[in-house]
């Protein structure tokens, strides 16, 4: 790592996956009949419409994502704010649609109200409040497509399927093959494992990854294999590399340069059909709203590869060659192998 802090596309995918239902549908749940999930169906209407609250939320949680990384989550993982508005706002529409959610419009809205007090960091590594995350009634086996419908409050099995099964929250080692991982913690995709994210000053490696915020410092050759998360630099210039902090990836930053005369740059965003990865040591470059795959997968941190854009809702994807679809449709195999096609979340085709 030599100090760098890259962000790969693939994690911001199953990050944003994982994010997406914790908090998209985190305040989102209920019977898309009445304005609160819970409600009778002979109670009168007393408080927001599904309409409404997912309106809300959408904003809420889209304007959290931009300030939060000055904008470069949301060219990361939608494109453009339009489309993480139009995708969150679809993801809590059908969240409360799903039968038996421990979610509510109402809940939704007092989600929209805590935003404004949770910590960027909390945010972006998946760390929420409790009404934020509110549980639903179903035991452990019972099928689900949303954190929501559990007593758990995760859905195991989603990360490629239509629908999963209630499940208690991954532990750390846990496999995230076929899962997304639980609170403040990200899929490593070396070890596809579930790995708490570093606070400051805890030990760091490419497989015990820092908080966002936080860089590994101190990797300074192949031969060291673990550093420290530290306060990663912030603006483009500063010095990084070696034993000084790594770069914001958080923020588009990356450590750029020859060795010993490293220093913060930023980012570029390409399009689908143009070279990404590691071009040279003065040129990083990630996809918008897609992927940079190689012939065999996703390109690593010091490979050149392809991008390919995130495929819409219906269009054809891979779970290994790509592409992947957009946020928070999954893609689910038609066959035995990864091809498949992307499914967009429905509570209401798993029982």
């Amino acid at each position: 790592m030599g100090g760098r802090q890259l962000f790969n596309k693939a994690t911001a995918n199953l990050a944003a996956t994982a994010l997406g239902l914790l908090l998209s549908t985190a305040g989102c749940g209920g019977s898309s009949g009445t304005p609160f999930g819970g409600a009778d169906a002979g109670d009168a209407p007393s408080g927001p419409t599904v309409a409404q609250s997912c309106a809300d939320l959408a904003q809420a949680q889209c304007a959290k994502r931009m300030i939060c990384s000055n904008g470069v989550s949301i060219t990361r993982l939608y494109g453009s704010m339009d489309t993480c508005i139009s995708r969150v706002t679809a993801q809590c529409t059908a969240g409360l649609a799903a039968p038996q959610s421990g979610n509510s419009a109402s809940l939704a809205e007092q989600c929209v109200a805590a935003y404004p007090q949770l910590a960027c960091a909390d945010f972006l590594d998946g760390v929420l409040t409790d009404v934020c995350a509110p549980l639903g009634p179903r035991a452990a086996g019972q099928p689900c497509a949303f954190n929501g419908q559990c007593a758990s409050g995760f859905c195991s099995g989603t990360k490629n399927a239509t629908c999963g099964t209630c499940a208690p929250s991954p532990a750390v080692g846990d496999s995230c093959a076929t899962s997304s991982c639980g609170h403040g913690q990200t899929c490593v995709l070396t070890t596809t494992m579930c790995e708490d994210y570093g606070a400051s000053a805890a030990t760091c490696s490419t497989a015990s990854p820092c908080g966002s915020g936080l860089a590994c410092t101190g990797i300074l050759s192949t031969a060291v294999s673990s550093g420290t998360c530290q306060v990663a630099a912030t603006e483009v210039g500063a010095a990084c590399g070696g034993t000084m902090p790594g770069c914001s990836g958080t923020l588009g930053l990356y450590c750029a340069g020859a060795v010993g005369a490293k220093a913060c740059a930023a980012i570029a965003f390409a399009s689908e059909g143009m070279p990404c990865g590691e071009l040279s040591t003065t040129s990083h470059v990630e996809c918008t709203a897609g992927g940079c795959y190689t012939a065999t997968g996703l390109a690593g941190t010091t490979e050149v590869g392809t991008c390919k854009a995130d495929a819409a809702d219906g269009a054809a994807c891979d779970t290994v060659l790509g592409p992947a679809c957009l946020t928070p449709a999954r893609c689910v195999p038609t066959g035995a192998g990864s091809a498949g096609l992307c499914t967009f979340p429905s509570g209401a085709t798993c029982g």
